[in-house]
């Protein structure tokens, strides 16, 4: 889905997820104030001479990344630069314009005293995150060249390179380099994987990630995998079981046509072309063959699950299955039934640091330059190059969703890019005849605005 929900005549001031995230934004923002403002304390002893400047420079970089959030979100928010120690009620609404510009402010301060790479402590901040999501503003405000050279900062940075050869914990086992991307074990430097520039640390027994009871640790398989294990066989009996090498997904998230099947190339005799982000490796289909009964007490056990045969039944069962959301044999502690992956998740990878740059180099007028940027990506899958002329922001939307779906987070992408009604009212049979126009921004939460008394918390239109 390319939105928070199936319905957007939901999307209202008292909805649980717009007021949610707004909280757990503002969450951050204060703990990074608290972070900055007391790092001033003479009485803390400092273990380093960078130590403080470090922290305040990471604090910084997570302000300035839930700021990101709550302006392509919510458009102009109230601006906090320091620690509130008593109740406030006059809150007003800065504009986009001072959001982004409070944001660049932050991460050219933080990219001074952040360390080039961080080697040691796996998901802690670097200098390319800042430049990463410094490039990112400058796309979003048009200032194309700026974007540019940010976003050059980590390309050209010798610490950081597209993956292109197997590697990693499975690199021994039938597969490829995108494939190898997504295994356990695989998001961080030490396993020699370049591309990465923030993983989230939740890999199976890692303190505030997964643990043998089957807790916590992201619901990607659940969400975005078909569930499979509810289809039937040709004589209406289980053809499936949950089992280790599917997991347990449910399909809380079925795939529109876009993703599932529009983005990628096929012949007029129905069959992909050699991108390897839709082999099989990476995307299971039934149409292709990808999926064989697993249910020893089926008759048809072991035999291929035909697409006519299935899709008769429930959608949410046997759409396309992308294995970057599930680890195919490898469910860590043997825990099949909850839907999880225990695995370190992209927040940031070069890939999507090219297509940033593209997109900069296409607001600059310069669409070679954009095309050659997206063809270090597609080079890497074994796809089709795009010719410069093609290259618009519909193929770079395209693109992203060919190499980061389930990883971006698309909501904001079009959002930043005021495309996300007109996308999602295009793309998206289930939300497109719910969504309008002022849907390109969500409502500010009403108890924000009925808690702030003092001054006026003005809402955005149309809620």
């Amino acid at each position: 889905m390319s939105g928070p929900r199936m319905n957007y005549e939901a999307l209202s001031s008292s909805d649980g997820l717009a007021t949610g995230i707004w909280r757990q934004m503002y969450e951050i923002i204060k703990n990074a104030n608290v972070i900055i403002d007391r790092s001033e304390n003479p009485d803390i002893q400092w273990e380093t001479d960078t130590q403080k400047d470090e922290y305040v420079a990471e604090a910084k970089f997570f302000r300035a990344y839930a700021y990101r959030i709550l302006v392509q979100l919510y458009g102009g928010v109230p601006i906090i630069r320091n620690e509130i120690g008593v109740a406030t009620n006059d809150l007003s609404r800065d504009s986009k314009e001072e959001v982004y510009a409070f944001i660049e402010e932050d991460l050219l301060a933080a990219i001074e005293d952040l360390p080039e790479v961080t080697e040691v402590l796996p998901g802690r901040i670097a200098q390319a995150a800042a430049y990463h999501l410094l490039a990112e503003i400058y796309v979003a405000t048009e200032q194309w060249q700026k974007a540019i050279n940010a976003a050059s900062e980590v390309i050209n940075n010798p610490n950081y390179e597209l993956m292109k050869s197997r590697f990693g914990s499975r690199a021994s086992e039938t597969g490829d380099v995108y494939w190898d991307l997504f295994r356990i074990g695989n998001q961080n430097r030490t396993s020699g994987n370049m591309e990465t520039i923030w993983a989230i640390q939740a890999e199976f027994q890692t303190p505030g990630g997964g643990d043998e009871t089957g807790a916590r640790g992201f619901t990607l398989e659940r969400a975005w995998g078909s569930r499979y294990h509810s289809l039937k066989d040709p004589n209406g009996a289980n053809g499936f079981e949950v089992g280790d090498q599917y997991g347990r997904p449910v399909g809380w998230c079925t795939l529109t046509d876009y993703l599932a099947y529009d983005i990628w190339d096929i012949d007029q005799d129905g069959v992909y072309d050699t991108d390897m982000r839709n082999s099989s490796n990476n995307i299971h289909r039934y149409e292709r063959g990808d999926f064989v009964y697993n249910n020893p007490n089926s008759e048809f056990f072991g035999q291929v699950a035909e697409l006519e045969t299935v899709e008769s039944q429930a959608p949410r069962y046997w759409f396309p299955y992308f294995m970057k959301n599930t680890t195919p044999n490898n469910h860590p502690g043997g825990i099949v039934n909850t839907g999880r992956i225990w695995r370190d998740q992209y927040l940031m990878r070069l890939a999507e640091t090219y297509l940033l740059r593209a997109e900069a180099h296409l607001g600059n007028g310069d669409q070679p330059s954009a095309a050659a940027d997206i063809n270090v990506i597609r080079d890497r899958s074994n796809a089709t190059p795009v010719a410069s002329g093609d290259v618009d922001i519909n193929f770079i939307l395209d693109e992203r969703a060919r190499e980061l779906a389930m990883e971006e987070f698309r909501t904001l992408t079009l959002q930043r890019l005021e495309l996300q009604y007109e996308r999602t009212r295009d793309l998206n049979i289930w939300a497109g005849p719910t969504i309008a126009p002022h849907n390109n921004l969500w409502p500010i939460p009403q108890r924000e605005i009925d808690l702030n008394t003092g001054a006026e918390l003005t809402q955005n239109p149309e809620y």
